[in-house]
Order: structure tokens, then sequence, then C-alpha cells
């Protein structure tokens, strides 16, 4: 291109830009208007996903996680995981199994991350019932000391959070979620959060008085002194059932595997069979996989199961 030429383009280039720009200047309230009216809506439909509300499952999923894992975790992610397992056990299987066999297998392996996150859940909430009469007790004492202020009231008991490991982070992060917001729904859902976590009927009480407190401020200390002297209630008949049921659970932790490894064991050492045969045995032929499965699958669901009978919650 010579010079002429670019001299060319470059004006040619800048009376179209002249002209857009004389163009927008004309019909500037008209683009404003428009302008106005986009940036509206996209206001409105921001509002409207702040104020919207989750369907049970997702909410059921997203208060799990966060209380399984002591931070947001997108349950889309937890299911494109599970989703995962799934398809690369199938994937593995289906070369060794039959068709249904392998999708037997991957139904199995899939509903294991489910198991395991209620089991969790229920082991965090077992725990961090326990800490109730300490938490209610200190939350009571700091906030007649703070004169009824339930944030100067969290912010004390976050200094005693080694002897409420659970129910003190389930308090600091309520902590940051009330200070970040003044709107009466966020506040629910953020002592909802927490009444989940623990899942008692102290903890939806203690989380209602904190609703109460910070959105209306409400002097709440007698429902709280209420709540404490049902726990101390509580704690006595707690101590005594779980006293009595204390076994099962030791039991079926340590046994069911020590009599795998005794199986294993006896089968290589009386009846004569290689090790590397047991092992193609057990999880390369269709019916060793699928034992050994099942056996998994009851290990962890008596383990589950036992947990819940036997580790009940400090509740009332």
């Amino acid at each position: 291109m010579t010079v002429t030429e670019g001299l060319a383009v470059l004006c040619t280039a800048l009376f179209y830009i002249i002209f857009l720009v004389g163009l927008i200047l004309i019909n500037a309230d008209l683009l404003l208007s428009f302008y106005n009216r986009w940036r509206m809506i996209w206001r409105l439909k921001a509002r409207r996903q702040a104020y919207k509300t989750e369907d049970g499952f997702d909410r059921w999923l997203n208060q799990a996680m966060l209380t399984t894992f002591g931070r947001p975790v997108s349950s889309k992610l937890f299911l494109i995981g599970v989703a995962g397992l799934f398809l690369l056990v199938f994937l593995i299987s289906v070369n060794t199994l039959t068709l249904i066999s392998a999708f037997t297998v991957a139904t199995i392996t899939g509903f294991l991350p489910w198991l395991l996150l209620f089991i969790r859940l229920v082991e965090v909430r077992q725990r961090g019932s326990y800490e109730g009469e300490r938490l209610v007790a200190e939350f009571l004492r700091q906030y007649r000391i703070t004169g009824y202020n339930v944030f100067e009231t969290i912010e004390r008991v976050m200094d005693i959070k080694r002897d409420i490991r659970i129910s003190g982070k389930l308090m600091f992060k309520l902590l940051l979620e009330l200070r970040d917001t003044g709107n009466p729904i966020k506040i629910k859902k953020a002592t909802d959060n927490f009444a989940y976590a623990i899942h008692t009927n102290w903890s939806r009480m203690l989380a209602h008085n904190i609703y109460i407190a910070a959105y209306k401020g409400t002097n709440v200390s007698l429902a709280i002194e209420d709540i404490l002297i049902q726990l101390r209630e509580a704690r006595s008949m707690v101590e005594d059932r779980k006293r009595l049921n204390s076994e099962a659970i030791r039991m079926t932790f340590y046994m069911i595997p020590v009599i795998y490894g005794t199986t294993v064991l006896m089968t290589v050492r009386y009846l004569g069979l290689p090790f590397g045969q047991f092992l193609h045995n057990q999880f390369y032929t269709e019916e060793g996989l699928i034992l050994f499965l099942v056996i998994i699958f009851l290990f962890v669901g008596n383990t589950g199961l036992l947990s819940f009978i036997t580790n009940q919650r400090l509740d009332y």
C-alpha cells in the first residue's frame, strides 16, 4: 500500500468516525433512554435473583455441603462429581461385567458419596449439639454484658471457640452474613443455615432469637435463659443413653474389617489359593466385584445407621 492509498483509507475512516459521532450526538436522548431502560431491566433481574428462593432439594444439598465442609460448596459441583464417578466406574466395569451388572456396580458406587455425606452430616450435627450448653451459656453471659447487643455478643463468643469448634465456626459465618446485610430475608436465611447445621430444637430456638434480636432489636435474654435451662436437663438423659449404647458401633467398625481380613488370610493360607488369584477373583470377576462392593456398601450403611441410632444429638 502506497502513502497515497494509506492517506485515503485514513481519511475515509475519519469520515465514518465523524459521521458516527454526529449520529450519536443527534440521537443522544433516544440512545440514553434505551440505555436507562436496559440498565433498569438488568437491575430488576439482579434484584429478582437476589430474592429468588431455592427449591427444596437445592436448599437441602447446599446447606448439607456447607455444614459438612465448613464452607460454601456448589451443589452442582458435587452432582458433577457423583455423575463422573458413576460414569468412570461404569466404563471400567463394562469391560469385565455384563451391561446390567456394570450399571448396578456403578449405581452402588455413585450412591456412596451420598451415604458418606449423610454420615458426615450426622457426625457434625451430633458433635455440634453437645456444644449447645456451653454456647448458650456463654452467649447469654456476653449478651447481658454487652447491653443486649447481639452483634457484639457473637464477636465475644468467638473468643471461646476452642470449646465450641463446630458451633463456633457456624457462629463466625453467621456474624459475617449478619454484618453484610440489613435485609430481613437474608438475615432469616443466615440464621436458618445456622439452625440447619446443628438441626436441633435448641439451635432452631437460638437462631430464631438471634434473628429477632438482629432484625428488631428485641431483648431475648429470657428466651435464651429458658433454652439453657432445658439443655441442662437434657444432658443428664443423654449421658445415660450414650453409656448404654456405646458398644455396638465399635463392634461393627472394628469387627467387619477384621473378619474380612481373616477370610482373606484363611483363603490364602489354608485353601492354598494364591494371593494374586484371590485378587483376580475378587476384583476381575462379576461375582467377586459385586460381592466386594456390597460388603463395602453394607459396612458404610451399618456404620452410618448405628451412628445415627446410638449417637443421638443433645436436644430437648
